[in-house]
């Protein structure tokens, strides 16, 4: 179904859990949590994760990394290469969830190492908003630049997964539907 985080197309108290990875971030937060509380049922589950960095990339992909950084459009609002928002890092995130009907956000955090190989390390890049955003071909030339760069067949890359769960409040009733 074609929608949006600040308008899903599905009707209220309809859905159990809201999951959402490495991309809250880029939602109208308040709009996007009243959505949210609006198709969850009575004590659904949201869950919001994000992956930060925990170490080098081995091998280093530094000279594909300073490629894509050379190329970046320098107003993001995340390091172009981890997608750690300023959002995410200072906790801005939470403020869309003031005074909306979710129980204490519960937290936990682990190692989440990957083998990557480098078609796949390059889709990562390539998945990144603001490279999908680049004219076809200025996208195009820039992946031939990375993927030039990146000469091993398989990367370890160390990340840790920070993850929050809350539920939204048991007595809490959504809006009915438009």
């Amino acid at each position: 179904m074609a929608g949006a985080a600040e308008q899903i197309p599905l009707s209220a108290s309809t859905v159990d859990a809201v999951f959402v990875a490495e991309a809250f971030h880029a939602f109208d937060g308040p709009a996007a949590v009243v959505e949210i509380a609006r198709v969850l049922k009575p004590h659904g589950l949201l869950v919001l994760m994000w992956n930060l960095p925990a170490g080098p990339t081995e091998p280093s992909i530094a000279a594909a990394e300073k490629a894509l950084i050379e190329e970046a459009p320098t107003d993001l609002l995340y390091d172009p290469v981890d997608l750690n928002t300023r959002r995410y890092s200072t906790g801005e995130w939470r403020t869309a969830f003031d005074g909306a009907p979710f129980e204490e956000f519960q937290h936990a955090s682990f190692a989440n190492p990957q083998t990557i190989g480098r078609e796949g390390l390059l889709a990562f890049f390539e998945s990144m908003g603001w490279v999908g955003h680049l004219p076809r071909l200025e996208r195009l030339r820039l992946l031939r630049r990375v993927r030039s760069l990146l000469t091993a067949t398989t990367y370890e890359r160390k990340w840790e997964s920070h993850v929050y769960s809350t539920r939204l409040w048991q007595g809490a009733s959504a809006s009915q539907d438009s």
